[in-house]
């Protein structure tokens, strides 16, 4: 039962990351830092998708990991695939609404991580800083959302030149919600057959 609850953990977890990523931070070219972030920042600037750009720039951590860890490899590659292919498949929601830049900030930060947050719950993973997390998380008895949430802001600040000002003070909003979404939600042990996201 345990590999099926993981595949629907993998599903659920990178639809809510997907539709967060493109329902809510793209439409006012929000970032969430992470591997997502280098990805929004490459599609903001460059017109990359951003799903592709996740993917290849989380490629050299995955083959690091591959010889770290092999069962870490294996049960988080999935996460990796299935999460990049959904923030593409997804990205026409760009266009569904505008209810504002804060509204949005804190909507696709709690989605991105409830998602993250769900997945790992199940040990797996998005791949990227997610995965650098959940091997800190490992090693230090620290909840991998404190690792996230510090990689996330040294991506955020990095892309400044590229949001500007204000859309940084309204990501670093996002990455907060997204810290206290992952952590709330990853730190719910798997129960039974279900998988919790929205429940209190």
């Amino acid at each position: 039962m345990q590999p099926l609850l993981r595949i629907a953990a993998v599903l659920i977890g990178s639809a809510a990351l997907a539709f967060g990523v493109n329902a809510f931070l793209a439409p006012y070219r929000l970032i969430d830092g992470g591997m997502i972030g280098i990805g929004l920042l490459l599609n903001y600037h460059f017109g990359l998708l951003p799903g592709i750009t996740v993917l290849l720039v989380s490629a050299p951590v995955f083959v690091g990991v591959f010889f770290y860890d092999r069962a870490l490899f294996m049960s988080s590659v999935h996460g990796l695939l299935v999460s990049s292919f959904f923030i593409d498949l997804f990205s026409p929601a760009s266009n569904w609404f505008r209810l504002g830049m804060p509204v949005h900030a804190v909507l696709g930060g709690w989605l991105i991580g409830a998602g993250v947050g769900t997945m790992l719950a199940y040990r797996t993973n998005s791949g990227g800083t997610d995965l650098l997390g959940q091997i800190a998380s490992d090693r230090t008895g620290v909840p991998a959302a404190l690792f996230i949430f510090i990689l996330d802001a040294v991506i955020l600040l990095a892309g400044i030149s590229v949001i500007g000002v204000t859309r940084t003070l309204f990501s670093f909003a996002t990455i907060v919600i997204v810290f206290a979404a992952t952590h709330r939600y990853s730190g719910r042990k798997p129960l039974g057959r279900s998988i919790h996201l929205f429940y209190k």
